[in-house]
């Protein structure tokens, strides 16, 4: 098929649908690809309407990649996208991805949750050596002026709107730091981080760790303290996601590590990151209402939406935290009948998103428990990017193109 100018081809048109065998043709990929495309997100797919097993595929986006394609053979053009998925956009020695294995440091996150603490994973990420900071970490939640009375008023609000007003009261004595940081800020971390649970779990007494077990005393629920520590380990750091990439621009400015964290967690309420857990927590009430999991996700598809819980623009094939965390819990029947409906239908795998919908729902944790457990295991990661970005001494500060209306 042969393109014009802009690499279009000649018959695709704007809110058309294509089969497998024309869009592999548009793309010049193989079906295996198509797939990836599909999983990631970068491509929609809804079921075809004569062929019980097949899909058609939004053209709209597969010229969005055929443009894409265009825009990186062309130095301006690729630096204009390189924030949307493109080309990094900063160096870092916290986390990598492998083999579509994700690694933090040195060491590959899944293996590494099915033993450690998220204080190990925050030793690891902050490069600590053999200092433990939280060996000593102590935080009362009574000590703070005005904390008691602010947690009762926002306790039905969100883990990131309860997160984010609580920890402001921490931030009127911090000072601002700097440079790389020695075992005294490697304490305050610990602190914060500390804080943060408290915050989220309503904790109400002095703190204790760790921080699993605290979380599960918390929620009543200390039979799921084992599979808490795994998924705060997986969910410890994910590189330039938006959240952590919204803290290394607080930290840039060499802002408190308080207001970094805080700033994480306003980027993960939004409902395209942290969010996407209530989006699959709506998806899965209205298959838990009318006892069709497979009309559900067909309706989602047929509106040309992506799933949430499902795929991860990051990997090429599955999200393997989504399947660390499926693999250890007990799923009910309207979850995995969702899960066999966007395999048949979307070719898509579970992404951590539904892996800690899947610890919530299989242990009855508290409504929201998943986006609680996202932003308290992200909180080191966000913390190590902090660190690191501070130590540059460098501000991040992106150019504009302006453009006319």
């Amino acid at each position: 098929m042969r393109a014009r100018k802009g690499g279009q081809p000649r018959n695709l048109r704007r809110g058309a649908l294509l089969d497998a065998a024309a869009a592999t043709r548009a793309l010049s990929i193989t079906r295996a690809t198509l797939y990836v495309y599909v999983s990631r997100g970068l491509i929609r797919s809804v079921p075809h309407p004569h062929e019980p097993k097949a899909c058609l595929y939004s053209v709209a986006d597969i010229m969005a990649l055929i443009d894409r394609r265009t825009r990186t053979r062309r130095p301006r053009a690729a630096a204009a996208t390189a924030l949307d998925y493109g080309l990094p956009v900063l160096k870092s020695r916290i986390t990598h991805f492998e083999d579509d294995r994700c690694f933090y440091r040195d060491r590959e996150a899944v293996a590494l949750s099915r033993k450690a603490t998220l204080e190990d994973a925050a030793r690891l990420l902050w490069n600590t050596e053999e200092a433990d900071p939280f060996a000593a970490v102590r935080f009362d939640p009574r000590s703070i002026k005005g904390w008691t009375e602010i947690a009762s008023t926002c306790a039905p609000a969100s883990a990131t709107a309860r997160g984010s007003l609580l920890l402001s009261l921490l931030t009127e004595h911090e000072v601002p730091g700097g440079g790389k940081p020695g075992l005294h800020g490697f304490e305050v971390a610990a602190r914060l981080v500390a804080a943060l649970v408290v915050s989220i779990t309503g904790i109400e007494t002095a703190y204790r760790g760790p921080i699993h077990r605290a979380i599960g005393a918390a929620w009543q629920r200390p039979k799921a303290a084992d599979l808490i520590r795994r998924a705060l380990v997986l969910l410890a750091d994910h590189e330039l996601n938006a959240s952590t990439f919204a803290v290394r621009v607080v930290a840039s400015t060499g802002a408190g590590l308080t207001n970094c964290v805080i700033a994480g967690l306003a980027a993960m309420s939004g409902p395209k990151h942290g969010g996407a857990t209530e989006r699959l927590r709506a998806l899965l009430a209205e298959a838990d209402a009318t006892g069709d999991a497979s009309a559900s996700v067909a309706a989602h598809l047929s509106r040309g939406e992506t799933l949430p819980g499902f795929g991860n623009s990051v990997y090429r094939d599955a999200d393997p935290r989504g399947a660390e965390l499926v693999s250890a819990v007990k799923l009910d029947a309207t979850m995995v009948a969702t899960l066999n409906a966007a395999r048949s239908m979307a070719g898509v795998e579970p992404n951590v998103d539904f892996g800690l919908l899947a610890l919530e729902r299989s242990f009855n944790l508290p409504q929201g428990a998943a986006l609680a457990l996202f932003a308290m295991g992200r909180s080191v990661g966000w913390i190590a990017h902090a660190f690191e970005q501070r130590a540059t001494g460098t501000l991040i500060r992106p150019r504009a193109e302006f453009v006319l209306e």
